[in-house]
């Protein structure tokens, strides 16, 4: 019989799922479903430990189900019976499964296990690009057959990985379930190519909005080379100057995965918390915003809706609906003195406002605006009124400016842009729309490195001197194209384009 007959029937008679088998063995389904049916073989190296493991679970399958007689008789021609008398029966059982499959190996294979299960195998094929997809598909499988939180160390730096871990892309049903992914960001490599780097994590966030993600300073971890998914596998890989593997160990036993993460785990706590997921509450109990207001010079990038410049109409209407959303007991405070604080700095400061296209004709056509932690809808009537509140303001403080984004030409990308983000010349936040919607994922982003602020901020400078993704807008402009266009607005308002 062929190694990969025996493996389907093993599996068709114990009714095991493949993601238990992927579980235990660390390897995806689909490389476990090749096995069985496209004749592809594991490697020399790596088969006597997955038919170990293999074993072990068809053999404890077998047992708790009390199928013992009809198992023999299925598989006679290949399986001895194990002694039943056994103190060690379990174990018996679960060794005779293993000489089968070890043994239809090597018919299949050609290969002696015992001369080269300790051989190591040879990576030149593999590039950086193959290594990390595969364990991307492997994070993605133990989030998708996850029901506990799913933890995850990165310690290969990001910026040298980040279009390949782009590819993350898991489906998350349970609310309830958290993924936190711990990430080492070598601060040097990216001051090196800060512009190019800063977009990239963006959209790796924006994409993943369903991940609390934390950035540290991987500078002390860029040798480590480790990633780590808590209870599932470890990997150990390193890379020679040709961007080919090196080396490369994968670690399966849990026992071993989760000292290896704990290990790692502490080496992280250890270093610059450089971007932080966190909760509004958590937002409001540090204070932040008050502290991140008192700057005089701002960068707004806003993804949903305009919630500056509001009339104290709509404000109060706001904390009417926020105490029907919010259960906080303060919240019409928080509200009224934010409102008080923005009051004070449109005043004079310099703010600059960075909008998407797509989002000006959503904000037009729906009036939904994020006001902190509040959904709200303005009325025609209000959102007519707000713009002419943003023109009277502007006029009055010549240091705001408003940038109007080509977002296709600037993100150009299959997703939504999801993420707002707010910065001064010390500090940034990223608000993340759509956690506030489906309840995964945080809801807000602090980043307190002065190297990535300022590279935010030399983005936002890069993006508004471009014209030909930029479009600017003073007062003066944005009255003019309320004179011109306020009638079909206003229309468009009303038809809820």
């Amino acid at each position: 019989m062929k190694y990969g007959e025996l493996l389907k029937k093993l599996i068709v008679f114990t009714n095991t799922k493949m993601a238990v088998l992927a579980r235990e063995t660390g390897y995806d389904i689909s490389y476990i479903s090749k096995w069985c049916n496209k004749g592809l073989l594991p490697t020399p190296r790596t088969i006597s430990v997955i038919n170990k493991k293999l074993s072990k679970v068809f053999a404890k399958e077998v047992i708790s189900q009390e199928r013992e007689d009809d198992f023999f008789f299925d598989f006679e021609d290949v399986i001895l019976p194990a002694d039943e008398t056994s103190e060690d029966y379990c174990i018996q059982f679960a060794e005779n499964i293993e000489s089968a499959l070890n043994s239809c190996y090597r018919s299949s294979s050609g290969n002696d296990i015992s001369k080269n299960s300790t051989k190591p195998e040879n990576f030149p094929s593999l590039t950086k690009k193959q290594v990390l997809e595969n364990i991307i598909k492997k994070i993605n499988n133990v989030i998708e057959n996850s029901t506990d939180d799913v933890n995850i160390l990165w310690s290969v730096d990001i910026c040298k990985c980040l279009k390949y871990i782009n590819t993350l892309d898991p489906l998350l049903e349970n609310p309830n379930i958290k993924i936190k992914f711990h990430i080492a960001l070598d601060i040097d490599e990216f001051n090196g190519n800060s512009l190019s780097y800063i977009k990239e994590i963006y959209m790796l966030i924006n994409n993943n909005n369903n991940i609390y993600f934390n950035f540290y300073d991987g500078r002390e971890l860029k040798n480590a080379n480790v990633i780590a998914v808590k209870n599932s596998f470890a990997e150990f890989i390193s890379y020679g100057n040709d961007g080919h593997m090196d080396f490369g160990v994968s670690i399966t036993d849990e026992d071993d995965v989760n000292k290896i993460y704990s290990f790692f785990k502490y080496k992280f706590k250890s270093q610059s918390l450089l971007i932080h997921s966190c909760s509004s509450e958590e937002l409001s109990k540090k204070s932040y915003r008050t502290d991140f207001y008192s700057r005089t010079k701002f960068n707004f990038f806003i993804t949903t809706g305009f919630e500056f410049l509001l009339p104290a109409s709509v404000i109060d209407n706001i904390v009417e609906t926020a105490k029907e959303q919010i259960p906080y007991d303060n919240i019409e405070a928080m509200i009224r003195n934010l409102q008080i604080t923005w009051e004070e700095i449109f005043e004079k400061r310099q703010i600059t406002f960075f909008i998407l296209s797509s989002s000006v004709l959503k904000y037009i056509s729906n009036g939904e605006i994020f006001y902190t932690d509040v959904i709200y809808n303005l009325t025609v009537d209000e959102r007519m009124e707000h713009l002419k509140k943003i023109i009277d303001i502007s006029k009055r403080n010549p240091n705001i400016r408003f940038a109007v984004i080509d977002d296709e030409a600037v993100f150009s990308n299959n997703y939504s842009l999801l993420l707002s983000v707010f910065a001064n010349d010390k500090k940034a936040f990223l608000k993340n729309h759509k956690a506030y919607r489906t309840g995964k994922g945080p809801n807000l982003y602090t980043i307190n490195n002065k190297y990535i602020v300022s590279s935010i901020n030399e983005f936002a400078s890069k993006t508004i001197e471009n014209q030909t993704v930029c479009q600017e807008y003073n007062a003066e402009s944005l009255e003019k194209l309320l004179e011109e266009y306020g009638t079909m607005v206003y229309r468009m308002m009303n038809i809820g384009l």
